[in-house]
């Protein structure tokens, strides 16, 4: 197992910071440089254990949280660790692949800290990425929340926790809308009579609860959080920037992302707390 002062040694090697030097402005190069904590890493790197090739080792995370966090070519990349091309890819989509199936996401985590007969227990809402134009031309990748092409997914939030409990979709924005997309496997795992809260998008009140006049301030800020977890998400230039790779890659590097916000946000890096404490009148 490696501890979290071995992957700051180790990213040290790459930012040329001191690690004897200024505490403060090591853990900004360590963050900028790789997108999170050097104990973090340590915990991922300890989940992996028992998946991991034998032969990896600390420094291969560091490279795929690089590749991950700047999205740089693998010209740029390999260059900066000082290894060739080929290695750095071949570690790089092994440990994105590792990331990406890591058990964090759990769906259960929704009861947590839940009231007694509660029956809102998450918040749901769509995000969209970017991606190259895809060819030929076809409408279907079309969003209209950047005007181009991109794919669709949906995150859910535990209301009372700010844990990411579901992580779903990588389709085309212009075929499927969020409801559409809630449709296809989130409502099947909600329980009788349970719903999520929702924007307007999601149009549907046999399983979800929108802004409609009853409360609507407290679930305004629920749907708020989730601009706060995109922003997290989109961090990582892999999210922010065009998806420039196979487009079957994409949900990877998604998942990947996600699992990492949530062991920061496991890691003390919460999301705002928002008191919510109403059930659906029946």
């Amino acid at each position: 197992m490696a501890s979290a002062e071995t992957f700051w040694r180790l990213g040290h090697n790459i930012t040329k910071h001191d690690v004897d030097g200024s505490i403060a402005l090591g853990y900004r190069k360590f963050r900028s440089f790789f997108g999170t904590s050097p104990s973090v890493c340590a915990a991922a790197y300890d989940n992996l254990s028992h998946v991991r090739p034998i032969k990896s080792c600390p420094e291969h995370l560091l490279w795929t949280l690089l590749h991950l966090k700047h999205y740089a070519t693998k010209h740029i990349s390999s260059a900066l660790v000082g290894v060739s091309e080929k290695k750095f890819r071949k570690w790089c989509h092994i440990f994105i692949r590792l990331l990406a199936k890591m058990p964090v996401i759990e769906w259960e985590n929704r009861f947590h800290r839940a009231l007694r007969g509660s029956n809102i227990l998450v918040s749901i809402d769509g995000v969209d990425f970017r991606i190259m134009e895809p060819s030929p031309f076809n409408p279907k990748w079309y969003s209209h929340k950047f005007h181009g092409p991109g794919l669709r997914y949906e995150l859910a939030i535990c209301i009372r926790t700010g844990d990411i409990v579901w992580a779903y979709g990588g389709l085309p924005c212009g075929e499927w809308s969020d409801l559409r997309l809630a449709r296809d496997v989130f409502i099947f795992g909600l329980r009788e009579g349970e719903k999520a809260i929702a924007d307007r998008g999601y149009k549907d009140p046999n399983f979800f609860d929108f802004p409609n006049g009853n409360n609507d301030g407290k679930k305004k800020q629920v749907l708020a959080r989730h601009e706060t977890l995109n922003r997290r998400l989109k961090q990582f230039d892999c999210l922010q920037q065009r998806f420039r790779h196979d487009l079957y890659l994409h949900p990877l590097y998604f998942h990947s992302v996600v699992n990492l916000t949530q062991m920061m946000i496991d890691h003390g890096e919460t999301l705002y707390s928002v008191d919510f404490k109403i059930s659906i009148r029946k």
